[in-house]
């Protein structure tokens, strides 16, 4: 049976409503779904792979909640969203450093598996943050309008980067040992398919995410905030780089 799309909002409504609006915290797995197989791809024990199988469903991420939000991205928003902290010419040069680092840390996972479980805890728990709060921008009207999206992406960095200690980490130790065949798992999740151990993943978070709802409604709270400050700190920016110019061609 096909989901119905939540209500779409004109981009004028949608600016209106980032003073105003109520997040959404109840469990909905459209949502939280490749934010869970993003999180658990840890665990599959092949370098390399795992990132491979990461990266997608990160990448999916802002697809698909845009799309439950009745919002089509644009190439240049999705970029932005799934952009990570260092510039394509800083990764183009550290790549091979960066490849050396996930192999030889992979394998120090596979001989100290505990260390994996903690990781992984730790990562699938930001990965839900970052899906509620993707979920989130689309419901106040940040990806509404390219020229908010910049700031947005930015803020949603800086606000992932912010959330040192969360509730959802126990959750997400519990949710980390449910797999035992975590890469076939996965490779049906990319097909679209779910089965019995991501079923009992499911339910399982669907059964304690109502423990979550002011620790989501703080997140948002914080998010709100950090939005002025970047974009305050964005507007700077711009006017220095105007003023810079200016004074060159004079």
């Amino acid at each position: 049976m096909a989901v119905p799309k939540r209500p779409f909002l004109t981009t004028i409504q949608c600016m209106a409503l980032q003073e105003k609006i109520t997040p959404e915290v109840s469990f909905e797995w459209l949502i939280y779904a490749d934010a869970t197989f993003a999180g658990l791809s840890i665990l599959i024990p092949i370098p390399l792979v795992d990132v491979a199988f990461e990266q997608f469903f990160r990448r999916r991420m802002p697809v698909a909640i845009a799309r439950r939000n009745g919002l089509t991205l644009s190439p240049a928003v999705r970029l932005d969203l799934n952009r990570g902290r260092f510039s394509c010419l800083m990764a183009c040069l550290t790549w091979p450093l960066l490849l050396l680092f996930a192999i030889v840390k992979r394998l120090s996972r596979n001989l100290l598996y505990f260390l994996t479980i903690k990781e992984a805890s730790d990562q699938l728990s930001v990965y839900w943050h970052r899906a509620f709060l993707l979920d989130y921008m689309c419901q106040a009207g940040y990806l509404a309008d390219e020229r908010t999206a910049v700031t947005a992406a930015e803020t949603l960095r800086e606000t992932l980067d912010a959330i040192t200690t969360s509730p959802l980490n126990e959750l997400a130790r519990q949710v980390v040992y449910l797999p035992h065949h975590i890469l076939r798992t996965l490779r049906q999740a990319r097909r679209g398919e779910l089965n019995v151990e991501m079923e009992n993943t499911r339910n399982l978070m669907a059964r304690a995410w109502g423990n979550f709802s002011d620790h989501f409604i703080e997140v948002a709270q914080q998010y709100d905030e950090l939005y002025k400050i970047v974009q305050a700190r964005q507007q700077a920016a711009a006017e220095r780089a105007a003023a810079t110019s200016s004074a060159s061609k004079g």
